[in-house]
């Protein structure tokens, strides 16, 4: 069950498929064929999802061009929109549930906390997504093999100000000539690590600005299959009092070979759910199923992420907020004497990526050797 990265986005030109191809590592792809349920709990054409993703994208288009100049939340174009549009209720219902599924989860925020004029910047992945089916740490593994990783260290301080770079942790000092940080952008934001000479006046804005966003991920094992066998998604269009809530979820059996669920959540509702106690979490999981699947039988074991309450993590992958763009990113990924900088949020064309993480941290090991 992948709590963290699920998927190599885009195996046209991606590192990272070519990287499994290499070593052997299976792969296995992803069509998202999804079956969608109504807020009623009837089941919606087989296309219904595909109209209704189209129909976000035109909202999202028609409400730029109604944008001020200056840059609002991604929720603010989307209402102009909206209102325009004139939808009745039921419509209204399935086109923010479309939202959340296409937006709010790819970009792991609320729309509201989104730029309507830069969030879906950068490139764009080709030839399809694949999942892992041994495992995302299959591709750790090989990149990691024959190095020192020395794990359990919390960094504490990393300074720069003298002849060379030293890094203090809860176990020791280590030296060296130059130091690649590549902590995610929460920990940047909450300023875990002291950095000397501070961050410049260029970086620290840029980390003021991108967002650190919430994806959370909620397994739920069953003792069999109650949805169809040939659904890759189950997308169910919640209650308006629910907006948001458990909108999609994966299957997992023809991936692991067991009956289970992956349920996904983004923004201010995941960073709830993470929250949550195990109880809780069935419980309003479960609410969210019952429509489509009325009397279905209760869970028999849960894995969830974290990752917004991890210290090490405080989020799962950046966004690009109100009032910022990918000139935020570059100056992210800027140098600053012998400190280096790395991770998804410093990538400008594949951000949110584990490729867009591993293309920065070449390109900063390459300028460490220039």
């Amino acid at each position: 069950m992948e709590l963290g990265a699920s998927w190599i986005h885009g195996t046209k030109n991606n590192p990272i498929a070519t990287l499994a191809a290499a070593k052997g590592i299976e792969t296995q792809a992803t069509a998202y064929e999804s079956i969608m349920y109504g807020a009623d709990g009837e089941r919606l054409p087989d296309d219904a999802l595909d109209g209704i993703e189209a129909q976000v994208a035109d909202l999202v288009e028609a409400g730029r061009e109604g944008s001020p100049d200056t840059d609002e939340p991604l929720r603010a174009a989307l209402d102009r929109a909206i209102g325009a549009a004139d939808l009745d209720p039921s419509e209204l219902l399935n086109v923010e549930m479309g939202i959340t599924a296409s937006i709010e989860h790819e970009y792991a925020a609320d729309v509201v906390e989104l730029s309507a004029s830069n969030f879906d910047d950068g490139g764009r992945e080709g030839g399809g997504d694949a999942l892992l089916p041994g495992g995302y740490d299959k591709v750790v593994e090989a990149v990691a093999s024959g190095l020192d990783v020395r794990l359990g260290h919390v960094v504490v301080s990393v300074d720069t100000s003298g002849d060379g770079a030293v890094v203090v942790t809860s176990q020791g000092r280590f030296d060296a000539n130059a130091v690649i940080v590549t902590v995610p952008l929460g920990v940047l934001k909450a300023g875990s690590v002291q950095f000397l000479p501070p961050l410049s006046d260029s970086k620290s804005t840029a980390i003021g600005r991108l967002g650190m966003g919430a994806l959370s991920k909620t397994c739920l094992r069953f003792e069999s299959e109650f949805w169809p066998a040939d659904a890759e998604l189950i997308d169910i269009v919640p209650a308006a009092s629910r907006r948001g809530q458990w909108v999609e979820s994966l299957s997992l059996t023809g991936l692991v070979d067991v009956p289970a669920l992956m349920m996904f959540n983004a923004g201010k509702f995941a960073r709830a759910v993470e929250t949550m106690t195990d109880p809780e979490v069935i419980a309003s999981a479960s609410s969210a199923l019952e429509p489509a699947f009325p009397g279905f039988p209760p869970p028999t074991g849960l894995l969830r992420s974290a990752w917004s309450v991890d210290p090490f993590s405080l989020g799962s992958y950046s966004f690009i907020g109100v009032g910022a763009s990918l000139a935020d990113r570059d100056a992210l990924a800027a140098p600053e004497g012998r400190r280096f900088f790395a991770g998804e949020a410093c990538s400008s064309e594949h951000a949110a990526t584990v490729h867009g993480a591993y293309t920065s941290g070449e390109a900063a090991a390459n300028a460490v050797l220039r």
